[in-house]
């Protein structure tokens, strides 16, 4: 290594300009990069869940959905409704755009819904809404008497008629990237144009689609805004701590190499990211300044001891080159860790880093020597403004025995706090509300449905056996089950449209609104409908092509996957118990497998956590040559972690799918600022010096780096707190928070206990 320090230094422009090269050659690869929107990338592809929810997909339709939103705005008139001629003739109008969307292939809403009534012996079958502008005022009320009527009705019109929907179905290519941003972008076009002509009401578009699409653009935001912002926080503050600008200039262009060479790598192997590539650079931004701080901080104490610019740059790189190199492979470790994830973006995330974290280490050793030879040394600053660890060393010895017992009652009492966390994920709450369709979501949770839907395929224990009377029974007693749980909106199933054709067929006498008596009597009706209906629609969407199971849709409000999960567990238990006619199947959609895969991270990324614990020790005890000092280690690694969730479980009370990589992802990073320490210390004690003495050679040489390098790795995870995806901000606070317990860990609890249990003999 030495050879390669020398060849470095004597020839710093010729390294400065290959590596100019290179990173222009691999960031190139920045190019090819693109940011996949699609929430299915949360998921693996032998996911139980995600394949249950495909198959399910298969049997019935396609889940992705675009919708116009029609509510009457509260500020025109309080006492109106949906009920008018011009109201009907925008939704019979945006009903007909819809169609026109790319991707298409049904359109539901209030005007070409299939209202079928009976008249003598006549049955009748038509849209609600026909050629709304020339409806008269009786017509007008009829039809607002019937669609008020009308149960089916309900996940399209509220009861209050003042709000109604326009829902898409959309048959989505597979591996197009932005596909959900160009369908929002269209219905976002339609609603631009819409919008003037009728100032009363408010048009708002929603659906998958256009959560997909927020994704995307919160990403695409982030990147704008939390990038610049991390570079500014991050180089203010090694401006205030290191007082060199010329030394803040090399780190500057250090780092910018090693991202743009990043990210340039993944744009040549992998150049589809998932969404939480989105905040990777605000973390590979503050990780890759560590060890260029040590090196140069070293660097500047050499200079001020009287040595020239090139043997001060090699004395701090041969000091280093040992920590370096330790924190560098234990914070590859604790990303790589993330691997055991059960999300995809999250083991994507921690490969990212790992490599990032690689580059930065080459080029710590590389271009940052370079950069030092090449470029002036300035002004230095005072030793006597840039240490002041003499006084807190001597603090440290003389209370060492009340600081334990302090660090330990803390850590106790935090620790006791971490059952608090409740495992809980929301996608709702991914979001703030600067986004619209976070606020139009917020506005019709409750009111016009529910924003989680559990999904069930009721399979019957006979071949078509869906139109057994026993099977429509139970599967309607199932509906009334449901609807007294608690946070469930509305149910839609067949057996709704089997009731209401019983009551037709019987001259609209609501006695007979009841399941038909008969097999017979069912699959006639079934077919009746299905006929009735307009050219290419069906009960696809209902019903199995094997007429052996029907989907029941359950509308739950704002929820987390906790009660989602128990909601669907309770209601597997009540098929078990009151329904022998229906297969009992777990429930799918969506929020059903987003809930089980944050069950199962927290899980995963315990192991993960512990894998990379021992692995890391191991490294420490190897390359510290000590079982004491590697079992010491130990102390400062785990208890930051372990702090911070029990901070967390005092405030915030919840740990979500992205909340549970923080432990692994910190583990390697928390090492960092042990390794330094421990390093120096032990390098002072092998030297001959007893533990008080060696205390205070380790403060005065990495005392200022550990507290400059711990101050900006929290500053830039703490800039992720202004992100608009609560995901990153969340991951931003409890990492910064673990980053600044670490460091009091470090200072206060690791220096007392290497006095006690480091004693001279």
């Amino acid at each position: 290594m030495e050879k390669l320090f020398r060849w470095v230094l004597k020839y710093p422009k010729t390294i400065i300009a290959l590596t100019f090269v290179v990173v222009t050659l691999l960031a190139s690869g920045t190019l090819k990069l693109s940011i996949s929107n699609d929430f299915r990338v949360y998921l693996s592809k032998d996911n139980p869940q995600l394949q249950a929810y495909e198959a399910f997909e298969d049997n019935y339709v396609k889940s992705n959905t675009a919708t116009f939103v029609i509510s009457v705005k509260k500020s025109t008139d309080k006492n109106g409704d949906l009920f008018t001629q011009d109201t009907l003739k925008l939704i019979e109008q945006l009903t007909d755009e819809l169609w026109q969307v790319d991707y298409v292939t049904r359109v539901s809403s209030l005007t070409n819904y299939l209202y079928t009534q009976s008249e003598d012996d006549d049955i009748q079958t038509d849209y609600l809404v026909e050629d709304a502008g020339s409806l008269n005022a009786q017509q007008l009320a009829n039809i607002r008497r019937i669609a008020l009527a009308e149960k089916r009705l309900r996940r399209f019109l509220t009861p209050d008629g003042k709000l109604t929907l326009i829902l898409a179905t959309l048959d989505l290519p597979e591996g197009q990237a932005n596909v959900s941003l160009k369908v929002t972008e269209q219905l976002e076009l339609i609603k631009a144009r819409f919008r003037p002509l009728y100032p009363h009401l408010q048009i708002d578009n929603g659906g998958s689609t256009a959560f997909n699409a927020t994704l995307a653009r919160a990403v695409a935001n982030d990147m704008l805004t939390l990038v610049p912002l991390s570079y500014l926080i991050i180089f203010a503050g090694l401006l205030i701590f290191l007082r060199s600008v010329m030394g803040t200039l090399a780190i500057f262009l250090l780092i910018s190499s090693c991202l743009l060479t990043t990210f340039g790598v993944f744009g040549w192997i992998a150049p589809v990211l998932t969404p939480i590539a989105g905040f990777a650079p605000s973390i590979l931004l503050s990780i890759m300044v560590a060890d260029s701080v040590h090196i140069l901080v070293t660097y500047f104490k050499q200079l001020r001891e009287g040595k020239n610019k090139h043997e001060a740059i090699l004395q701090s790189l041969q000091i280093n080159f040992m920590p370096v190199l330790i924190t560098s492979v234990t914070t590859m470790i604790g990303f790589l860790s993330l691997n055991f994830s059960a999300s995809p973006p999250y083991r994507d995330l921690g490969n990212m880093v790992a490599i990032g974290v690689l580059i930065a280490f080459a080029f710590s050793l590389i271009l940052l020597p370079a950069l030092l030879m090449a470029l002036p040394v300035g002004k230095l600053p005072q030793q006597s403004k840039l240490n002041c660890f003499h006084g807190f060393a001597e603090f440290i010895i003389k209370r060492k025995k009340p600081l334990v017992i302090v660090m330990t009652l803390v850590t106790i009492t935090l620790v006791t706090f971490i059952p608090n966390n409740r495992i809980s994920d929301n996608w709702a709450n991914y979001f703030d509300e600067s986004f619209e369709m976070i606020r139009l979501v917020k506005r019709v949770d409750g009111y016009l449905g529910g924003i989680n839907a559990l999904e069930y395929s009721l399979a019957s224990n006979e071949v078509q056996g869906i139109n057994s009377p026993e099977y429509l029974r139970q599967m309607d007693a199932f509906e009334q089950w449901y609807l007294t749980q608690p946070k469930i909106v509305s149910v839609k199933c067949m057996s709704q449209l089997l009731k209401d054709l019983n009551q037709v067929m019987h001259n609209d006498d609501p006695q007979w609104y009841k399941v038909p008596d008969s097999a017979e009597l069912a699959a006639q009706y079934l077919l009746f409908y299905e006929m009735g209906l307009p050219q290419g629609m069906g009960l696809n969407n209902v019903i199995t092509f094997k007429r052996d199971a029907s989907r029941f849709t359950v509308a739950m409000t704002d929820a987390g996957s906790d009660e989602i999960l128990l909601m669907d567990q309770n209601a597997q238990a009540w098929l078990a118990a009151n329904a022998p006619a229906i297969k009992a199947t777990s429930a799918t959609g969506l929020g059903v497998v987003f809930a089980h895969i944050a069950q199962r991270n927290i899980t995963s990324l315990l192991l993960g956590t512990i894998v990379a614990l021992v692995g890391i020790s191991v490294v420490l005890m190897v390359v510290l040559k000590s079982l004491k000092y590697g079992l010491i280690s130990l102390v400062p690694n785990i208890i930051p972690a372990a702090m911070a969730y029990g901070l967390w479980g005092m405030t915030y009370g919840y740990v979500d799918i992205s909340l549970s990589i923080v432990a692994c992802s910190t583990l390697g990073i928390v090492v960092d600022d042990t390794v330094h320490f421990l390093h120096k210390y032990i390098s002072a004690r092998r030297s001959g010096l007893n533990a008080a003495d060696s205390i205070r050679e380790a403060f005065q040489r990495v005392g200022l780096a550990l507290l400059t390098t711990s101050v900006v790795l929290a500053s830039g995870f703490m800039i992720l707190a202004i992100s608009h995806m609560n995901t990153s901000a969340t991951i931003g606070i409890l990492m910064a928070t673990t980053l600044i317990i670490a460091l009091i860990v470090d200072f206060l609890l690791l220096p007392p206990l290497l006095l006690f249990m480091d004693r001279d003999k």
